[in-house]
């Protein structure tokens, strides 16, 4: 009894920091990659002891995020884009080079990492507060949570992030 009692404090808690303010500063100053981590990190701690499982959801938030990274760089290669692992071939074709790389690196590893969370976590005892979680970030950096395009052949930057996921879960 307390401990539901307790879950439901921290979750209108966090329901009152994430919905209730704009982005906070300390936010604003931590990378994409970061805000991510963090939210992945809340999510494990709100689940099953697994950890086999978590091991593999941290290697694979990994790799997008380090493969949403990648696609705009002229000199990196990214793990799975364009790659062969395993039996596994993930096509791409690349992506037209936007005019300002770092938002569209922050946008194409934010939808990665929401889309493989939201679908990692979905059946997980701490679902209810992962998935908010995530939902916050998002609305939090401006991005529509109902774009399920992955179609990133134009340059858009979410079809880039949801095709990564896309990807990854296929692999994984």
């Amino acid at each position: 009894m307390k401990h539901l009692y307790f879950q439901r404090i921290v979750k209108l808690l966090l329901f009152i920091v994430i919905w209730g303010s704009p982005i906070s500063p300390s936010l604003r100053a931590q990378s994409a990659a970061r805000i991510w981590n963090e939210a992945l990190l809340e999510s494990i701690r709100h689940d099953l002891a697994r950890p086999t499982v978590h091991a593999r959801n941290l290697f694979h938030v990994s790799i997008a995020m380090y493969d949403a990274w990648a696609a705009y760089d002229t000199v990196a290669s990214p793990f799975l884009l364009g790659q062969t692992v395993g039996n596994y071939h993930c096509p791409f074709l690349g992506i037209p080079q936007p005019t300002d790389i770092e938002a569209a690196r922050h946008k194409t590893l934010s939808y990665a990492c929401y889309r493989l969370l939201k679908q990692r976590f979905q059946s997980s005892p701490g679902a209810t507060t992962s998935l908010a979680l995530y939902d916050s970030l998002m609305n939090q950096f401006g991005y529509a949570t109902g774009n399920f395009s992955e179609d990133y052949g134009s340059g858009d930057a979410a079809a880039l992030g949801n095709y990564i996921a896309a990807r990854i879960m296929e692999f994984g």
